[in-house]
Order: C-alpha cells, then sequence, then structure tokens
C-alpha cells in the first residue's frame, strides 16, 4: 500500500480527495491534516510513503513545509496539490526537491496516477503547468540548453540509459536526494511531465546523446 499524509486547509477539499485517494486500491491516506506544524510530527510519527500538501495552510507557507520535509525526512516523497499555478511557486518547490506539482482541477484518475507515478520513483507536473512553462519559455526565447546545467544534463543522460536514482548517484558519487532534485530541475525546465518525457525533449532539442 501506498501511505498518503494529506495536508490542506480547507477541511471539505481535503476529506473529498482523502475519499478520492482511498478509492484506489493500492493507496492509504494514514492521516489528513490543515495545519503544516502537525503535518510535521505525523510525517515522524507514522513515516507515510508520499505526502500531499497545499502550498496555502492554516499556520505556515506549504513551500516552507516542503523545505523541511525534505530536510528532516528525504526519504518522503512530496506531491504539491493547489490551486497556484505561478511559475515561481513551481520553480521553487521544484528546487527544494519535491517530487510533482498537479493544480487542484485535476481529475481523480490524474491525482491517483500521479501518486502512484511519484511512489515508483517517477516526478510529475501538471499539463496545464507544463504548457504555461513552455510558453514563456517561447517568448523570452530561452534556449533548452542554456537552461539546463551540465549536471543536469549528465542526470538525464543515464536517465536515458535506464538507470534509477540510486545508480545514479553511486555512479556520479552524489547523493540520492540530490539526483531526484536534478531530475526535477530537469523536468520543470523542460516542461516535461515525467522523467521519461525529458529524456525525450533533450534528445530531440540536441541537449543530450541518445542511449
Amino acid at each position: 500500500m501506498i501511505r498518503v499524509l494529506l495536508v490542506d486547509d480547507h477541511q471539505l477539499l481535503r476529506e473529498g480527495t482523502c475519499a478520492l485517494l482511498n478509492e484506489a486500491p493500492d493507496i492509504e491516506v494514514v492521516a489528513e491534516v490543515g495545519e503544516g506544524a502537525e503535518a510535521l510530527i505525523l510525517t515522524e510519527q507514522l513515516e507515510p510513503d508520499i505526502v500531499v500538501l497545499d502550498i496555502r495552510l492554516q499556520d505556515m507557507n506549504g513551500i516552507d513545509v516542503a523545505r523541511t520535509l525534505r530536510q528532516d525526512f528525504p526519504h518522503v516523497k512530496i506531491l504539491i496539490l493547489s490551486a497556484y499555478h505561478y511559475e515561481q511557486y513551481v520553480r521553487a518547490l521544484f528546487a527544494i526537491g519535491v517530487h510533482g506539482y498537479l493544480l487542484k482541477s485535476a481529475s481523480a484518475p490524474e491525482l491517483i496516477n500521479a501518486v502512484q507515478s511519484i511512489y515508483q520513483g517517477q516526478t510529475v507536473l501538471s499539463s496545464e503547468i507544463s504548457n504555461q512553462l513552455a510558453l514563456r519559455a517561447r517568448n523570452t526565447g530561452i534556449a533548452a540548453t542554456n537552461m539546463l546545467s551540465e549536471r543536469e544534463q549528465e542526470v538525464l543522460e543515464l536517465v536515458g540509459r535506464g538507470a534509477s536514482n540510486k545508480e545514479i548517484a553511486l555512479q556520479l558519487g552524489i547523493a540520492t536526494r540530490t539526483v531526484e532534485t536534478h531530475v526535477s530541475n530537469a523536468m520543470a525546465k523542460l516542461t516535461a511531465h515525467s522523467r521519461t518525457e525529458a529524456v525525450n525533449i533533450a534528445i530531440q532539442r540536441g541537449i543530450i546523446a541518445p542511449p
């Protein structure tokens, strides 16, 4: 079972999301709360696999909660579920190392699929946000080769060869968490919905060599 902690300040939306997730046969919502401080305590006590986190909470900013989760519980994956589609939020959260960003307008199957994909080690980005970032990149004339760091390109090449995050970490001599951050950043910059799509885009644009 994929054990999920749901953190959202709106009780009605929280209860509805909880019911949707619990309909999936492989997902169990172990707790649902509206405050960031309580979410941090429950993360330590319950050890969920994934924290589904809103940005706006009753007591603290969800970005600060995500930052603390990544620092104190690096094994726990984070899916942002928010009504906000601001680019600065998306980039800030992926820089912290969250594993997905989904808008609350997502359908039930999209939400369930996002949780399952993140649990399997993938990174998820809402199609609306991906399109928004792609449009901005076109309008500003930002070249993808200038967007990705050398390390991000190196990591994507290894992903394209089928290496897992742990294998990439061992090969490059860096932490698995650092690999996850590089993959997340590359996905956000390339406006990809998954790590596989990020690799394909990078190959198509000549950023990395085909495997």
